[in-house]
């Protein structure tokens, strides 16, 4: 309930909205991995939170915020900011790593990332249906070590059905 209320918070347009749909699926706009979308149609734009796990392999939750313009009932572009905690393994560090004046454990930090979205909707944006697009992006990680762009450009694909 507090995400519903965050997400009324951050797009005042929703109360001109015509439609919302909640859908599930895998990639970015899920929050990572899998997870839930739910999303405000208000003519050409789409506004749309989502949440899940954010990787295969941990139990981590990942957020996603996001936009796109409807090019047309079948085609969307817009861009999503995802964040994600991230798990420091409690790994030891010697002083003079990465500039470390004193020996240090990572703790636990979190990860940040912008895409730019494209997605495709099989059935229409307005309608229940199976949706896939891509993303492209670059990712942002922050712990008491370090805090550093990751290196190369991410890519990924998301698909879904919403309801």
């Amino acid at each position: 309930m507090k995400a519903l209320y965050l997400l009324f918070a951050l797009f005042p347009c929703i109360a001109m909205a015509n439609e919302s749909k909640i859908a599930i699926g895998m990639g970015t706009p899920y929050g990572g991995f899998a997870g839930l979308k739910y999303s405000v149609k208000a003519n050409d734009d789409i506004f749309y939170a989502g949440a899940g796990l954010a990787h295969i392999d941990d139990s981590d939750i990942g957020l996603t915020l996001g936009w796109e313009r409807a090019l047309n009932e079948k085609h969307g572009l817009g861009i999503a900011l995802r964040t994600r905690t991230v798990d420091g393994g409690n790994a030891y560090y010697p002083a003079g790593y990465f500039g470390l004046d004193e020996p240090t454990v990572r703790k636990d930090g979190y990860e940040v990332a912008l895409y730019g979205n494209y997605t495709y909707y099989f059935s229409g944006a307005s309608q229940s249906g199976f949706l896939a697009g891509a993303n492209i992006g670059k990712q942002y990680r922050k712990d008491n070590v370090r805090s550093y762009f990751r290196n190369g450009t991410f890519i990924g694909i998301h698909l879904g059905y919403q309801f």
